[in-house]
């Protein structure tokens, strides 16, 4: 087996890689919180402030601690990201996505996704992440990855999403987007 991207700190946590046809890909997760709102329903997303996709809207989430279960991870990056603590029964898996960045292949992951209802807690800014509310209908999609409107349409349409998308050379826009 191919040994992940990165160095031998990424090769003592093999169960927080996936390898799919020879390929390595770090295990991640997203995490959609919903609630009614005004004009219409509302997600939680957050301005990153640090580290991969810094400056760029997206999804509360991050990387599966070795053998951290997806959902635990879920769990646990929306209460580091957002001070909002969610009870694991009440989280819904809604699908899998997976990213390859041909020019960055250390970037490869694969997503577990999820999603919750709001819980009534206010979410408040970390220093990963300035979370806040939008509408699903007003997103702001200059603002995210070029891929999100792709496939973040049909989880916040409660569709479940089976996605592989491959970005271009450049890291920013889509090369190919296919949906199993």
């Amino acid at each position: 087996m191919p040994h992940p991207p990165g160095g031998s700190d990424d090769a003592r946590a093999p169960e927080e890689w996936l390898v799919l046809e020879d390929v390595a890909y770090r295990r991640v997760v997203l995490c959609f919180l919903v609630r009614p709102g005004p004009g219409g329903h509302e997600v939680l997303l957050g301005l990153k402030r640090t580290g991969f996709g810094a400056g760029r809207v997206v999804a509360l989430g991050g990387k599966i601690d070795g053998p951290e279960s997806a959902l635990d991870a879920a769990v646990r990056e929306v209460e580091e990201e957002s001070g909002i603590r969610l009870v694991p029964a009440a989280v819904r898996e809604a699908g899998r996505i997976s990213w390859s960045f041909p020019a960055h292949p250390a970037w490869n992951m694969a997503a577990t996704l999820f999603t919750a209802d709001d819980v009534g807690q206010p979410p408040a800014a970390s220093d990963e992440i300035d979370p806040r509310w939008y509408a699903v209908d007003d997103l702001p999609w200059p603002d995210m990855w070029k891929d999100a409107p792709h496939w973040i349409p049909a989880v916040l349409a409660g569709r479940r999403v089976d996605a592989h998308i491959v970005m271009a050379d450049d890291d920013e826009h889509v090369a190919s987007a296919v949906h199993r």
